[in-house]
């Protein structure tokens, strides 16, 4: 899926629009007049197309640099189109032409180099970091690609150039390439090269993998692109020949989608499921409720015994069993070499009955989980996770270890971090993790087709191409509606997730709860469960 919006003038709107027409149906875009609400739509996945009209938009200026201070990096598409005549035809040749963007139509482009569609740093931005290296601010792109992750050849061309020490320069370990019409490309901070000087390269060949050698301070590609005599000739105020890549990239429409069916999940299915009891071990009416309900999958609390897993597998022997791990994170701060001493007795019922999926902790973004005491932010979390990780892979070989849901929404002071940013700020160590958890809430019905409700999962899609993800907890919080919303709302997110790639599995929070959890119970009401259990039980799909 690509998250695109079509920006166009207030002035004579709907004529715009009717130009757009086509387009809008060919692809799905969306549109808008408030270059605001472009900005946010599903940011940072989106790509925003404009017409070039002057004075179109006169309370933000120049839209491109408004673009670029507001929502640094963001992905711009503009449409040398001065009058909705002139985007029509434009919009028409890129249908005919099966060239959503209009990319392709340029003597020269580059194709995206790396399997991350996000840039993390735009060029010409933080003037005040590059001036030391002879340039007038950042001379290139960085994008996304974690450690080890392929980078690939953005054009075909001839490699000139393998930097193999990390110490000597601040691009680190790097290839050159040389493309036709003068145009060259460096691909900065790399693991190892898997190109030689002199070595005929095409277009999306893997020519080395990522890392952070050289100037760099966490693990990426620095894109550079050069043309002989650009400076010379004025093409560029950037000294050695550097040109902006941005005009040149050809965005990867669908790239992550392919990569997130990759994913080898033996069900090849999204298995319906349910979180257990929220503060304990099951009950007997807990696995009635499965047995009727016949579901798929069940996350267990850590306390749970041998006869509950014993109970689960007479019900329904291929039954999903995943585990929660966690401990009291509310006094002093909890030391991974202390986490594991606390969990392990316990951790140990489950590994020897067969447990293999792990969830690692549960919000961690919040008060109660660790936040302010165990981690200040997602960055020292990141480093907590990844050494309980590595201790655990030893302590269990053979276990799926998941990266634990954070608890989404903005920041509240005192309570829990911004969700997506305290993501952001952990996700080295997320991508490290056999696989990644959702949590995705909503407050009314239309929270469950919104980007930070219910389809949080494709925001972390776009994040972590490639990964396994579990959601891990979903569930309407409301107090006050019936269990008859509540089971017809997760019969629909259920329905919805079925044939989701790269989704193994996804649990409605929970089955039961000691008082004050109500609301997030969803057999809430004793005459709807019979119900509930028929519409997720699998008939309904």
């Amino acid at each position: 899926m690509e998250y695109q919006i079509i920006l166009l003038p207030r002035k004579d709107y709907w004529t715009w629009v009717r130009a757009s027409q086509e387009y809008v149906l060919q692809y799905g875009a969306n549109l808008t007049q408030d270059p605001g609400t472009a900005g946010r739509y599903m940011n940072p996945a989106q790509v925003i197309t404009f017409p070039l009209v002057e004075d179109g938009y006169p309370s933000e200026g120049e839209l491109e640099a408004w673009f670029q201070a507001q929502y640094p990096g963001v992905r711009l598409d503009i449409v040398d189109a001065s009058s909705p005549d002139k985007l029509e035809r434009e919009f028409k040749k890129r249908i005919e032409d099966h060239d959503r963007y209009g990319q392709k139509r340029r003597p020269f482009y580059l194709l995206w180099p790396t399997d991350f569609p996000v840039i993390t740093q735009a060029f010409g931005v933080n003037p005040q970091i590059y001036c030391r290296f002879g340039v007038p601010a950042h001379e290139g792109l960085d994008i996304r690609a974690f450690s080890k992750s392929k980078i690939y050849a953005c054009a075909q061309g001839e490699v000139f150039l393998v930097h193999l020490n990390p110490r000597t320069h601040p691009y680190g370990i790097h290839v050159r390439i040389r493309h036709k019409d003068g145009y060259k490309t460096i691909y900065a901070h790399l693991a190892k090269p898997t190109v030689v000087v002199g070595e005929a390269v095409e277009a999306g060949q893997v020519i080395g993998l990522a890392d952070s050698t050289g100037a760099s301070t966490g693990s990426h590609l620095h894109l550079t692109l050069k043309r002989d005599g650009a400076t010379e000739r004025g093409e560029t105020n950037f000294p050695k020949d550097i040109l902006d890549p941005t005009p040149f990239m050809v965005w990867p429409e669908g790239s992550y989608r392919k990569s997130i069916q990759s994913v080898a999940w033996a069900p090849a299915r999204c298995l319906v499921g349910a979180h257990g009891r929220i503060d304990g071990p099951l009950m007997e009416q807990d696995l009635e409720l499965i047995r009727v309900a016949r579901l798929e999958a069940i996350k267990l609390h850590l306390e749970d015994t041998e006869s509950t897993l014993e109970s689960l597998r007479a019900i329904h022997p291929g039954i999903f069993i995943m585990v929660r791990v966690t401990a009291d994170f509310t006094q002093d701060a909890v030391k991974p070499d202390e986490f594991i001493k606390v969990v392990k007795s316990n951790l140990d019922r489950h590994y020897e009955m067969g447990v293999r999926y792990i969830e690692l902790h549960a919000n961690p973004n919040t008060q109660y989980a660790g936040l302010g005491r165990t981690w200040k932010d997602g960055v020292e979390f990141a480093d907590w996770f990844y050494e309980v990780l590595i201790k655990l892979r030893q302590l269990y070989p053979g276990s799926k270890i998941g990266f634990p849901g954070v608890s989404p929404g903005h920041a509240i002071s005192g309570w829990q971090a911004d969700g997506m940013q305290f993501l952001e700020q952990a996700e080295a160590s997320a991508y490290e993790a056999d696989w990644i958890g959702v949590h995705c809430q909503w407050r009314d019905h239309f929270g469950m087709d919104s980007m930070d409700g219910g389809r949080l999962y494709e925001s972390y899609q776009h994040r972590f191409p490639g990964k396994m993800f579990f959601i891990t907890e979903f569930y309407n919080p409301t107090s006050g509606i019936g269990g008859q919303v509540k089971s017809e709302e997760y019969l629909t997110y259920f329905r919805r997730l079925r044939d989701e790639p790269g989704i193994g599995a996804a649990f409605s929070y929970a089955l039961s709860a000691a008082a004050g959890h109500n609301s997030m119970v969803w057999r809430a009401e004793d005459e709807v469960t019979s119900k509930i259990a028929a519409m997720i039980g699998g008939r309904n799909f």
